[in-house]
């Protein structure tokens, strides 16, 4: 690779790792080209992308991003995953893949450009529950007061209703 190559490859990681708060180094030493494609398949699905980097090119294109801060795990054959939005679900791939293919070894991670992880904290990640789910979650906290409350103003009302028909009934029946 002669030097106009690498500035390039550098310029296109650095894109890359400046877009992305969400890092997971990992280290795919033996494993297959069919189990990395697979592996590739199922983070670009989530909306993320892996790529298997040069550790050198990789540490000049980490400047200033969320990668510098596990720039010295970048020994050895590394991959990086990143995503943009959701660290949890980079997370949970990553870690339902190295259960199924144990050669992907789960190194080190940064969550929001700030929280370094290690291998353990990155499991424990995919274990919380995703964006979404917490989105749901909230969302039924934030309806549940609304919910009671319209249940709780209508209850009188009902009953009133209630009673009131029964009179008629009653009436009706001719028990006057």
């Amino acid at each position: 690779m002669n030097r106009e190559q690498k500035t390039a490859a550098i310029e296109r990681m650095a894109v890359t790792f400046q877009k992305a708060p969400h890092v997971i180094v990992t280290d795919f030493r033996g494993m297959t080209v069919n189990q990395s494609t697979e592996l590739r398949r199922k983070i670009r699905q989530a909306g993320g992308s892996y790529r298997v980097v040069k550790n050198r090119l990789a540490k000049r294109a980490a400047a200033g991003t969320a990668l510098e801060k596990v720039g010295a795990h970048l020994v050895g054959t590394r991959g990086v995953a990143c995503h943009e939005s959701d660290p949890v679900l980079l997370a949970k791939v990553l870690a339902e893949f190295a259960r199924e293919n144990p050669k992907l070894q789960l190194v080190a991670g940064v969550v929001d450009a700030q929280e370094v992880l290690g291998a353990d904290g990155i499991k424990t990640l995919a274990t919380l529950p995703g964006l979404p789910e917490l989105r749901a979650r909230f969302l039924a906290l934030l309806q549940t007061p609304a919910t009671q409350l319209v249940r709780l103003l209508s209850t009188p009302a009902s009953q009133v209703a209630r009673a009131l028909d029964a009179r008629r009934e009653k009436l009706e029946a001719g028990g006057g």
